[in-house]
């Protein structure tokens, strides 16, 4: 009998996955639920069904399903921040145009190897403003180092930088919507991603410069007074 158990004991020790791998198993479980069926699917009886495992594990790794989630948008984060850098140390020092392109493929390439759950989860407004508030933090610290970017390269302070990127993100993000619901290819959403930024960051730099007062206007050069005006105040008389 004791023979039996440790032989049991054996063969579930040498099944056991490290916690650590065991974490990304069901992260990545939990982000293809997000994908294929949304958010009200991600719940820990769900994940743990899909990754063939019990509930009191998953609950040892994630207390709670805000924490689940919090796992899955951190994830992505991770893996876009990854790719941005890349972007950034590519295309420096660049123009708005390559800064903009570097911007939008990295973007491509992330949801295309985590799946456009956390990405769109990044800026959603749905039933669980919870959850809502965490994917929009997430994405506010994935911007931060192109807030700096944006403001050197169109000339705004880092307030004005911040409150644009957010409405250039916005266009970039529904210009790839064509992309992500199968109405056209990644190529042609990127395209149009790329057109849409590039125009608004072109256009706010354009607004964000100062108008022109008496002090910043070029002096004009003294009027001479012309050859009848001499005349007529006697400077042309003999």
């Amino acid at each position: 009998m004791t023979t039996k158990r440790a032989a049991r004991a054996k063969a579930r020790s040498a099944t056991r996955v490290p916690p650590e791998t065991r974490r990304k198993q069901l992260v990545s479980v939990a982000s293809k639920l997000l994908t294929e069926h949304g958010l009200e699917h991600v719940q820990i009886t769900e994940v743990a069904e899909r990754a063939n495992v019990s509930r009191p594990l998953v609950y040892r790794l994630f207390p709670t399903r805000k924490a689940l989630v919090r796992a899955v948008l951190e994830d992505f984060a991770h893996d876009l921040s990854e790719r941005f850098q890349q972007a950034l140390l590519r295309g420096w020092p660049g123009t708005l145009d390559s800064a903009t392109r570097a911007f939008i493929d990295a973007c491509c390439d992330a949801i295309e190897a985590r799946g456009a759950g956390p990405w769109l989860l990044l800026d959603a407004h749905g039933a669980d403003p919870e959850l809502a508030r965490l994917g929009r933090a997430t994405l506010d610290a994935l911007l931060e180092p192109w807030q700096k970017r944006l403001a050197e390269l169109g000339g705004l302070s880092s307030r004005r930088a911040a409150s644009v990127l957010r409405i250039v993100v916005a266009a970039g993000r529904a210009a790839l919507d064509g992309w992500l619901d199968g109405t056209s290819s990644r190529a042609q959403a990127s395209d149009d991603s790329v057109r849409a930024v590039s125009v608004l960051l072109q256009v706010f730099a354009v607004a964000s410069e100062p108008p022109r007062t008496e002090e910043t206007k070029p002096a004009s050069k003294p009027r001479t007074k012309s050859k009848v005006s001499k005349r007529r105040d006697g400077g042309g008389s003999r």
